[in-house]
């Protein structure tokens, strides 16, 4: 057996445009590219985005992945106007908040996402981008 140990750790990589991407709307996606009920990776910036239409024909945008257990929240479904979880199927809404839990009584106060702000304009789907 070798003495070497392996690293577990895994690489991180940065955003190579993060530097030069300045606060405002952001193109994501042409408004014909996600159909009612349908949800879309985005991976514009620095922090990967779940952009989705709900029943109602609106866009909306949280941080990619759910705060549970990690699952892309892009391979989930569209439920209503919110998106559940590939996992374990909590569903967040467009203010990041998870508003339904099927096998649960309480909503940990804690479940809790980023959302961002979303416009639909001139066939095109804009996020606006805030830095930290």
């Amino acid at each position: 057996m070798s003495d070497k140990l392996i690293s577990t750790e895994l690489p991180v990589q940065k955003n190579p445009n993060e530097s030069s991407l300045e606060d405002g709307w952001h193109k994501v996606a042409t408004s014909d590219a996600i159909k009612n009920g349908e949800a879309l990776q985005v991976d514009n910036f620095a922090t990967q985005l779940v952009v989705w239409r709900g029943e109602d024909g609106k866009v909306r945008a949280l941080d990619l992945y759910c705060k549970h257990m990690g699952a892309a929240l892009s391979c989930g479904e569209v439920d209503g106007n919110g998106i559940r979880c590939p996992f374990h199927a909590w569903k967040w809404n467009e203010e990041g908040n998870c508003d339904d839990i099927p096998y649960a009584k309480k909503i940990p106060t804690k479940a809790v996402t980023r959302s961002w702000q979303v416009k639909e304009e001139s066939n095109d789907i804009m996020v606006m981008l805030q830095k930290a």
